[in-house]
Order: structure tokens, then sequence, then C-alpha cells
């Protein structure tokens, strides 16, 4: 159980309404909840309370092909109201026109810090005109560039645009534009690794890998071997998952009977000690 208040860098909010059929039905069919739990505001509320989260970072994301559209609007309001403990990122489909234009405005309305992009999800290159619109504005607004970089569920998804070594470039060419990487790029944790080693503007959060007990060992034990463990940060996922049982299952992976164990100082670290700000331009 987590001894003290901590940081989810990784939860959603919506309404049913936001989500479309195929992020719908496929929730109901994986974890038995349509769309994958209720995430309204006033939910997202009481569940960071029961669960001790003190500090979290709220997501929007927008998904054309999938008929998924959390506004940013809906986002920035609940900033709005949580400006002391939350950090906002909206998203933008960067395959729909307009898209760096609505960046633009988001971010100038209600002083988002991030937009999360899903190029699986998207049906997009990383490396594509479209794209590098939205990079380019990000790196003219100061905000940072969230990434769901890896594998993905939804039947139409495109794993093909899924593999975390595409952010290199980006990562290069964006030098002074922070990037996370979504669910440690699962399953490709040691491409991701060597991503984060050699590229210092890119983070990576562990959500949804608490439940995968040998994929979070091993890109564990990777981040440590590559001196990385300082820019990974811990997520629920919420609603998919409750924070504190998300937690309580990262906080085991360090009792595991393993040859090369995983030390308790260093998920407690990653757990307790990430200030949301370390992700912000200095």
């Amino acid at each position: 159980m987590p001894e003290r208040p901590f940081t989810d860098w990784h939860t959603h909010i919506y309404l049913p309404e936001h989500l479309g059929p195929v992020w719908t039905d496929r929730g109901t069919e994986l974890v038995g909840r349509p769309g994958f739990g209720r995430a309204d505001l006033a939910e997202h509320t009481r569940v960071m309370a029961e669960s001790g989260v003190e500090r979290f970072l709220v997501l929007g994301l927008q998904v054309a092909r999938i008929g998924m559209k959390v506004p940013n609007d809906y986002v920035g309001e609940y900033l709005d109201a949580n400006r002391e403990r939350a950090i906002g990122v909206g998203s933008v489909d960067p395959t729909q026109p307009g898209a760096a234009d609505e960046l633009r405005r988001a971010v100038r309305e209600y002083g988002l810090h991030g937009v999360k992009l899903s190029p699986p999800y998207q049906g997009f290159h990383p490396h594509c005109d479209e794209a590098y619109e939205v990079y380019r504005a990000a790196a003219d607004l100061g905000i940072f560039l969230m990434f769901h970089q890896a594998s993905v569920f939804a039947p139409d998804g495109c794993n093909e645009y899924a593999y975390p070594m595409f952010l290199d470039k980006v990562a290069r060419e964006f030098r002074d534009t922070n990037i996370l990487v979504a669910h440690f790029g699962k399953p490709w944790m040691n491409e991701t690794v060597e991503l984060m080693m050699k590229n210092r503007n890119v983070f990576a959060d562990v959500s949804t890998l608490p439940v995968k007990t040998w994929q979070l060992y091993n890109g564990l034990r990777l981040a440590i071997e590559g001196h990385v463990t300082d820019r990974l940060v811990f997520g629920s996922d919420f609603p998919s998952f409750c924070p504190k049982e998300s937690a309580d299952q990262f906080l085991a992976i360090s009792e595991l009977d393993m040859p090369l164990p995983i030390p308790h100082d260093v998920v407690e670290d990653i757990l307790y000690n990430r200030p949301l700000d370390i992700i912000l331009p200095k």
C-alpha cells in the first residue's frame, strides 16, 4: 500500500459520448467496463482523493478513425479547477485538417502543458509532414509531446507506427521539447530505454505495466542498467486501472524473488519523487 501521497502521470477524463463505439465496445470486451470505466470529472476527483493521489496528469485523446474525441475544452476546464495539482494534456489528431491551429487555440485559451498523440491509434507515421506541423506548434508554444508509442488493442490500429525508435528523429530535431512515452513503449521497453539513454529529453511512464509483471520487471531492469530510472514516472491509466491498486502492484515488483531484483528504493523513488515540473520547460 502506498505509504504517502503520490503523483499519477497518466489519468484520463471523458464522458461516454466522447469515446466512440470502438473504444466503448473493446472496453467491455477486455476489462468488462464500457469505455474502460467511468471517467467524468466528478469520478476522477473522487478516485484521485480516495487513492491518495496528490498530483496528476490529466489527458484528452482524439482519434478520428474510431470516432473518439475528448474535447480540449473539457480538459481545460478541469485543469482550471486543479491548477495547483495538475498538468493538462490536450490532444489533436494530425490526420485531421487544422490540427496545429486547434492545438494553438487550446494551449493559449487554457494553458495546457502538453499534447497527446498516438501514431498507432490515429494512423500516421511519426515522421509525416502533418505530424511535424503539430511538433513545430508544440515547440513554439513551449509544451511537451506525449506519445502513445506502444502497442494498441483497436482492431484497426496500426502497430507498424508504434515502434518507439521512430521518436529518435523527433527527439533529435526538437531538442528543447520534452517527450513523454506512454506505457514505457510496451512491448518495446528495451528500445524505449535505448531511446532514453540517447536523448535526455525523452521520459516514459509505466502505466498499464503494473498488471504485466514480466514486462514491468524486464523494463525496470533495463532502465536500471541504462541509468534512466530518473526519467521514469508512475501512471495508472485511470479509469482502466485504479491508481491505488496500480501503485500497490508497482511497489510489489521489488518483492519478486529474482537473481537480479528490483531495488525497493528504485520503485519508491519513481512513485514518490517525480515532481510535475520535471517535464515542463525550465
